[in-house]
């Protein structure tokens, strides 16, 4: 694993990278001052074909998103091809969900075999502290960062209600409440902090249930 800190980049080359991520875009109109806070916490990461990215049981702060490569999800530790559950392709992020609902990751991601090599970008979210905390990062950060979680949970949710569109799960995800408050606010980032622990507990269920040992689940993302 090769950590190259962001200034080791043109700032062209960094806009370049990081042009087709929604979440970094939001960052980038909210303000500049909002941009720079969240690259002086983030790093990007280089990685070799079965290097593993975060491993499964791990307590960890950081937030990722693909840039470049393909990434293999591990239900475990078992990192060969039978038991592959997904796979990650650039643009799709990971990490979030453990982070916010303090819990260990559930499952390991290295670079696929078919991959020579993968490019992420890595942010340290250690400085989230309680929903109250804007020392670090302001109202609108975070809530651009609860929003893309809840986004992001909410499709993987609904490709399960595609498949299984009778079973109780679809039903309870849809129960979940949507936000309809006064937008920008501290009500708001807790309404989605709620929803978050919410839908995670029913992607948990889905993942007991489904049990999908050696099955892949193409693009739909990875609780982790």
């Amino acid at each position: 694993m090769k950590v190259i800190p962001p200034e080791n980049y043109t700032k062209q080359s960094i806009e370049n990278l990081l042009m087709g991520i929604p979440f970094i875009n939001q960052i980038a109109k909210i303000g500049e001052d909002e941009l720079d806070t969240l690259m002086e916490h983030s790093k990007l990461i280089e990685l070799k074909t079965g290097e593993v990215v975060c491993r499964a049981g791990e307590v960890d702060s950081r937030y990722f998103f693909l840039l470049k490569g393909q990434l293999s999800v591990f239900p475990a530790h078992e990192l060969d091809k039978e038991h592959e559950v997904n796979r990650l392709t650039p643009g799709q992020s990971f990490g979030a969900l453990s982070i916010i609902c303090k819990t260990p990751r559930t499952a390991t991601l290295a670079v696929s075999a078919n991959s020579p090599s993968a490019l992420l970008i890595s942010i340290d979210l250690v400085g989230l502290g309680t929903l109250e905390d804007l020392s670090v990062f302001s109202l609108e950060t975070k809530l651009a960062l609860y929003r893309t979680v809840v986004n992001n949970t909410r499709w993987q949710l609904e490709v399960y209600k595609m498949d299984y569109p009778d079973h109780p799960l679809t039903a309870k995800s849809k129960a979940v409440e949507v936000y309809i408050g006064k937008k920008n606010t501290l009500e708001e980032l807790e309404s989605l902090n709620k929803q978050i622990k919410k839908l995670t507990f029913i992607i948990s269920e889905w993942n007991n249930i489904l049990n999908p040992v050696g099955k892949q689940h193409q693009d739909r993302g990875s609780m982790v």
